[in-house]
């Protein structure tokens, strides 16, 4: 029988098995024991609950990837940051990057079905609490909110088209909104601007219920700022191109980002504490708005996609470095602080005879060895940073620069590049440059943002190209891929296409 609820293995089920057995709260207390109806009732039962849907951010389950690993996959490899020297996982690692698109080799399927694995869940707690009961209720359900619509905000990113396409009417993801799915339940996909509306109602419910923070206020729990910080991001992203601005979205991705900015609650670090800003626990960093916890239980993967082999001794792992692209950019000023998180190691896999590789160091925090001391990975303890306080100024930034407002925008930008040690800019030295101020902005936000998740929708909802204007191992010329191919975005699952026949695929 075909029951579309089974192709995201009934999310809130999933959510308690491995909620429970991986967590990300030191606190969690199991609850697979209890009844939907029981956990459901008690404000304990609904933490305990929410915490496994936060669990489900980073845990691998039912044969998946973990969600943040394939976010990576989905989200970097299509970009030009990453440069890949060997392949080591035919087709699972490599399709993003090669822009092969398979529907059932690739990370899509993982994706997928974890991203409604969250829906499911958080469709469950919000419908369980009502409105107004108490402050620490509707804590519980603002968070929620949130996760619901960071899950459907990937997900129109990742199979829809941008937003500036044909008004938003390309078709996106289903719209799942309530708890009382059936085994008929067969959606069609709703198109783009349903489900940024959809996203923007959420985050705006959760912001205005998140009135209590966690107890220690961990940044991998979701907040009032985490909720404006996403708001900020989604309103850039209906922002439209510099040559067609959406100036009334654009205006308030800028007041969203200031609203987090002036709410005091997080520092742009500097210095040692901005070079050691990735090399360390990621719940004391205080620039990070919203990231996700890994421990020993639930150790980054994203690493083992960058560590070199030599490094660890295994001979599966570690197949990108930091593009030529990127190192150009980085390389214009050499006392530029992001530096630091490029490692210039040594790489018998490569062919040339320069074996030197710029090894990303975001993700390598103190790699998890198993007993024994042998690992088959990379996996670290490094958080991923979703959101943080350096692309509030970057989304002021730009939206500024698209609405013409030229030193303001410059004020923003210059925040974070003078805390990188680069030189601000001015008209005077970007007319030099031979660069718009949006130019200036674009470029800064790849210099920043590097690795965290931003890569190729930077280009492609700003109406521009992405290009590698270097071969690699699997290119024996430069690419370039434009906002309209169809490969920009991912083919629906082909699982899910033979349980839902009212979903259509995506161009191939």
């Amino acid at each position: 029988m075909k029951k579309y609820i089974l192709s995201i293995y009934i999310g809130f089920a999933a959510m308690i098995l491995f909620g429970c057995k991986k967590t990300i709260d030191e606190n969690i207390r199991p609850f697979n024991d209890k009844a939907d109806v029981e956990l459901l009732g008690t404000l304990d039962g609904l933490s305990s609950a929410t915490n496994g849907n936060y669990a489900l951010l980073v845990t691998s389950s039912a044969n998946d990837a973990s969600y943040d690993a394939s976010w990576f996959n989905l989200s970097e490899l299509k970009g030009n940051n990453l440069y890949a020297i060997t392949r080591a996982f035919p087709q699972t690692r490599d399709d993003a990057y090669t822009y092969a698109n398979s529907p059932s080799q690739g990370a899509t399927t993982s994706f997928w079905r974890v991203s409604y694995r969250i829906i499911s869940g958080t469709n469950k707690i919000i419908d369980a609490v009502k409105d107004g009961e108490d402050a620490a209720h509707d804590q519980i359900k603002g968070e929620n909110y949130f996760l619901r619509a960071l899950a459907y905000f990937n997900l129109v990113r990742a199979y829809g088209r941008p937003y500036y396409q044909n008004n938003g009417d390309n078709l996106a993801v289903p719209l799942s909104l309530n708890s009382l799915v059936n085994k008929d339940f067969q959606p069609k996909r709703n198109t783009v601007k349903e489900v940024y509306a959809q996203v923007v109602s959420d985050l705006e419910k959760a912001a205005a219920l998140m009135n209590l923070p966690r107890s220690g206020n961990p940044n991998y729990y979701a907040s009032k700022e985490a909720a404006w910080a996403l708001l900020s991001r989604v309103y850039l992203y209906m922002g439209g191109t510099p040559t067609a601005p959406q100036n009334t979205y654009n205006t308030k991705a800028a007041e969203y980002a200031d609203k987090v900015i002036s709410s005091n609650k997080y520092t742009l670090i500097s210095g040692t504490a901005y070079t050691n800003a990735f090399n360390s626990d990621s719940k004391t960093n205080k620039e990070f708005i919203f990231d996700f916890k890994h421990d020993d239980a639930n150790g980054n993967f994203i690493n083992e996609f960058l560590a070199p082999r030599d490094v660890f001794g295994n001979p599966w792992q570690g197949e990108y470095t930091a593009s030529p692209d990127y190192m150009v950019l980085l390389n214009q000023n050499p006392s530029d602080l992001r530096m630091s998180f490029i490692t210039v190691e040594t790489d018998k896999r490569i062919t040339a005879t320069d074996k030197s590789r710029n090894t990303v160091n975001k993700y390598n925090y103190q790699q998890i060895f198993p007993l024994g001391g042998f690992d088959f990975s990379a996996k670290s303890r490094s958080g991923t940073s979703y959101l943080r306080l350096a692309e509030m100024y970057l989304n002021k930034a730009e939206a500024l620069a698209k609405a013409g407002n030229t030193n303001d925008a410059l004020t923003a930008v210059n925040v974070v590049r003078t805390r990188a040690n680069a030189p601000a800019w001015t008209t005077a030295t970007l007319a030099t440059a031979g660069l718009t101020v949006f130019q200036a902005v674009f470029n800064e936000r790849r210099l920043e943002l590097a690795w965290e998740g931003n890569s190729s929708f930077d280009n492609f909802r700003n109406g521009l190209p992405l290009t590698r204007s270097y071969i690699d191992y699997f290119f024996s010329a430069p690419l370039t891929i434009q906002p309209d191919d169809k490969r920009i975005v991912y083919p629906i699952p082909l699982v899910e296409l033979q349980l839902n026949p009212n979903l259509q695929q995506n161009p191939q």
